[in-house]
C-alpha cells in the first residue's frame, strides 16, 4: 500500500487507443507510474482535476476540442497550471510547434518519434516533476 501512494501520475489525453496501450504497457508495468487515460479533451479536463497528474501527455488533434484549447485551459486551471505537458502530434508544422512552446508546453514530439525517444523524454519530465 505504501508504494502505491508514492506513484507518480501521468495523464494521457488522446483518442489513439494504440498509443495509449503502448504508453501504458511501457510505463505502468515496469515503473512507479500510475497511468490515467482520457479519450478526449473534455474527459482530459475531468481526469486532470480529479487526479492532479505529475505529467500530461496530450495529443494535439482531439475528437471533441482543439488541442490548443485543451492545453490553454489546463494552463489556466489552478490544479494543472504548473503541470508539465508533453504535446504529441501527427503533424510537424513549425507554427504549431512554436505556438505550443509560446503557450507554455514543456516538450513537443511528433508521433513519428520512436518509443525510445518518447520514453526518454517522459523519464526526464517525470524526474523533473519529482524534484519540484
Amino acid at each position: 500500500m505504501f508504494f502505491i501512494a508514492n506513484k507518480q501520475k501521468m495523464l494521457i489525453i488522446g483518442d489513439d487507443p494504440s498509443l495509449q496501450r503502448l504508453l501504458h504497457a511501457r510505463r505502468e508495468g515496469h515503473e512507479n507510474v500510475k497511468i490515467i487515460k482520457a479519450i478526449n479533451g473534455k474527459n482530459g479536463f475531468i481526469q486532470a482535476s480529479l487526479h492532479n497528474p505529475d505529467l500530461i501527455i496530450q495529443d494535439w488533434m482531439l475528437s471533441d476540442i482543439q488541442g490548443s484549447e485543451v492545453f490553454d485551459r489546463l494552463k489556466c486551471e489552478r490544479k494543472t497550471k504548473n503541470t508539465s505537458v508533453l504535446m504529441l502530434t501527427g503533424c510537424n508544422e513549425i507554427g504549431n510547434i512554436e505556438g505550443d512552446f509560446y503557450r507554455g508546453a514543456d516538450a513537443y514530439l511528433t508521433k513519428t518519434a520512436s518509443l525510445q525517444i518518447l520514453g526518454k523524454k517522459v523519464d526526464e519530465m517525470l524526474s523533473s516533476s519529482r524534484s519540484h
